[in-house]
């Protein structure tokens, strides 16, 4: 048999292999040949000094069309040379430059003849690193100015906790403190993350990434709602506390369009999607409204309110200050929420620090502050004080109404729709939503395994929380 022969590679094959790899990746990656030749310089630089171990000031010298490269050696100019790496003598450098004097420097050609396979293959190491990092550069630099934006993605691996993220031709951290409590990455899961930093650091440039930031919350309606992206619906605020629960204050511009509903969409489909990206966390979406009683009423839902009373912050114009919130008894739990997360959204939704009382605390409080132990009335200013009409409150008559009559659309009680509920929602269609928010909640299994059924009355969370009042 036979034996069949070794092709033996010379240096000069090699070198063109090299240069011709490196114009087949500037042409297939898009990244600019002079930083690529920068790349190559400098690692034919390192695989000089690794193979021949020269030192001093080395410089290399690629030519794309002779498909060579020539390495120079800065030189001093001596008597005579005792490092030849870094001396030469002054004879020999006259031939390089005539009428060069002693102790000026030369650059002296010290291409080696066995510039061989070795110090190719360590170039190809040190040019393919050079590479990785040059495209990453490229890519990262593409995504700039997409802070504040959303993107989907793939996992693609974890490591020390931090979930990295492919994003088209970039990879993005997805760090710890980014993470929905309680939610599991596996490889090979797509889904949405929302930029929050693109920098350079000492190990590079990075992508920064959350799923837990509101603006992922914005961007998915945005995505959804057809409307929110022309304009027709703005999304006002958005108040989260991820992997919980969500509320959205919308308002429409155009005063035929039901903002509240056409964030819901048909059957419920809209808010469903953003319901099921978010990993089945509730989302609350809520009528704004210029009128901060009126508005605070509606991000307090599901619960009904008989009073707000404003008291403005000085030199705020109205826009913030402290929210005094009358409520029934039987309503205190609901508008506290469960462990203070419905009075502490919905503080964060509205700018106003909310204290909640109901109408026996507040009559109590009411009577002590008009009479004092000796009977002096105390004087109240009505400065900076603005409360909601005698006909929103009913907390000195509320014997002879029903629950229906205390809560009307006009004082900005809402009721709250579950998605996650029995009810046909040929029910409930866009037109006919007067309600000012809607609550989703994706817990329910049914949310999960019956799209044809999206909605009944719900009373929302019922559970006490121990403290009354939050700060926005």
């Amino acid at each position: 048999m036979a034996m069949k022969s070794k092709v033996v590679k010379t240096a000069s094959d090699i070198n063109a292999e090299l240069l011709e790899a490196l114009k087949r990746v500037a042409d297939e990656k898009n990244i600019p040949v002079e930083a690529l030749v920068s790349s190559i310089e400098g690692a034919l630089v390192s695989a000089y000094k690794k193979a021949y171990g020269g030192t001093g000031a080395v410089r290399v010298s690629a030519d794309f069309e002779t498909s060579t490269f020539r390495v120079f050696a800065q030189k001093r100019v001596v008597q005579a040379a005792l490092n030849p790496n870094t001396e030469i003598a002054w004879r020999n450098a006259r031939d390089i430059q005539p009428g060069i004097n002693l102790g000026e420097e030369v650059e002296e050609e010290v291409t080696p003849s066995g510039f061989g396979r070795i110090a190719a293959q360590t170039a190809k190491q040190v040019l393919l690193q050079k590479l990785r990092e040059a495209e990453r550069v490229q890519v990262v630099s593409e995504y700039q100015d997409k802070s504040g934006e959303m993107f989907r993605g793939t996992v693609q691996r974890i490591e020390r906790g931090n979930v990295i993220i492919a994003i088209g031709k970039a990879e993005a951290i997805l760090p710890r403190r980014e993470q929905v409590p309680g939610e599991g990455y596996r490889f090979g899961d797509s889904l949405y993350v929302f930029v929050v930093e693109v920098r350079n650091s000492m190990r590079g440039p990075s992508i920064t990434v959350s799923r837990t930031h509101p603006g992922l919350v914005r961007q998915l309606f945005m995505l959804e709602v057809p409307e929110i992206a022309d304009g027709i619906v703005e999304l006002k605020n958005v108040a989260r506390e991820a992997g919980q629960r969500t509320k959205i204050a919308v308002a429409a511009n155009n005063p035929d369009v039901d903002p509240v509903g056409a964030c819901v969409g048909p059957r419920g489909m809209r808010v469903g999607k953003v319901v099921a990206e978010l990993g089945n966390e509730k989302v609350d979406i809520v009528r704004w409204n210029a009128d901060p009683i009126l508005y605070i009423t509606n991000a307090l839902s599901p619960a009904q309110i008989s009073k707000v009373i404003l008291t403005e912050d000085e030199g705020s114009g109205g826009a913030t200050g402290t929210a005094t919130v009358i409520v029934a008894e039987d309503q205190q739990s609901l508008a506290i929420g469960k462990q203070g997360q419905n009075v502490r959204l919905a503080a964060k939704l509205t700018g106003w620090r909310i204290d909640i009382r109901t109408e026996k605390q507040y009559a109590e409080e009411q009577a002590k502050r008009m009479f004092s132990l000796d009977g002096d009335v105390q004087p109240v200013s009505p400065t900076a004080v603005r409360e909601s009409p005698d006909e929103l409150a009913g907390i000195f008559s509320t014997d002879g109404l029903t629950g229906d009559e205390s809560s009307t659309a006009e004082t900005g009680a809402a009721h709250s729709i579950d998605l996650g509920a029995t009810a046909p929602v040929h029910d409930i269609v866009a037109s006919d939503l007067l309600t000012d928010t809607v609550e989703t909640n994706g817990d329910t299994p049914a949310a999960e395994t019956r799209a044809d059924e999206a909605g009944s009355v719900t009373g929302g969370v019922s559970s006490v929380a121990p403290a009354n009042s939050v700060e926005a």
